[in-house]
Parts: structure tokens; C-alpha cells; sequence
């Protein structure tokens, strides 16, 4: 039995962002685990939706940032180069948080990639997990 290698801090943050994309499509369900997406409005079972980013995961700050995730089916997701859903998803953005926060947000995307310590990953991971178990319960879905 060899010892298990250790992840990756990437591999790690990773983890956290597909932790949190869970966490974000469970907090906007109501009580039966339904969402609704925040680019055409289609509602659908928070399983079968995804965690969509209004800036890119490959901007590395914003990655694992909960403000920058909503609930999105998976065709607006694949389709966010497409004008119409992307001005609906900033439409969105705009009314939940202002335009200041997603201009603030936009800002961030120019700074260089944020070097992640490996326990302040973990630790956002061990939040994240709890509060998953959280609203899995609260949906009945344990």
C-alpha cells in the first residue's frame, strides 16, 4: 500500500471552484432544488444546471469568488461568447450587485494571478463543503 500523493495547490483551488459552483446552484434553488438561470431564465433542477462565471475561470482571482458564479444552464454557459447571453448575465450582475461591483470586479480581472496558499484553500473547501450539507438539507436532498 503506497501513500496517496498529495494534490496540486491547482489541483486544490480546482476542487474549491467546483465546490462552490455546487454551493451557488444549491443556494438560488427553492425548496424542491429548482434554480432558475440567470441568462435566459429556464428553471431546472440544480443537478442538471451549472456554476457559471461571469468572468472566466482562467482569471485566477475570480475563480473560487462567489459574487462572480450564478446558476446556468448549460447552454447559456457554453454560449457566454454569444452578445445576448452575455448582456443578459451582466444585466443580471448589474441589478444584484451595481454597476460600481462589476466594474470593481472587472478591475480585478487585469492583476496578476493570485498565489493560493494551500490552507486557506482547504479551509475555504471545509466552509464551502459545510455549507453544501447545509442547503442539501434545507432541500431535502441529504
Amino acid at each position: 500500500m503506497g501513500t496517496r500523493k498529495k494534490r496540486t495547490i491547482a489541483q486544490e483551488v480546482d476542487m474549491a471552484a467546483k465546490l462552490l459552483q455546487r454551493y451557488v446552484r444549491l443556494k438560488a434553488s427553492d425548496d424542491n432544488g429548482y434554480c432558475q438561470c440567470v441568462s435566459c431564465g429556464r428553471i431546472a433542477h440544480y443537478a442538471t444546471m451549472d456554476g457559471g462565471h461571469y468572468y472566466s475561470r482562467r482569471h485566477i482571482r475570480l475563480k473560487c469568488f462567489e459574487e462572480n458564479v450564478h446558476p446556468q444552464c448549460k447552454r447559456c454557459n457554453m454560449l457566454m461568447s454569444d452578445p445576448v447571453i452575455n448582456d443578459a448575465y451582466k444585466a443580471f450582475m448589474v441589478d444584484m450587485y451595481g454597476e460600481r461591483r462589476v466594474k470593481a470586479m472587472k478591475k480585478i480581472t487585469y492583476l496578476p494571478p493570485k498565489k493560493f496558499n494551500r490552507d486557506e484553500v482547504i479551509q475555504f473547501q471545509r466552509e464551502i463543503k459545510e455549507k453544501i450539507g447545509q442547503e442539501l438539507y434545507r432541500i431535502g436532498d441529504m
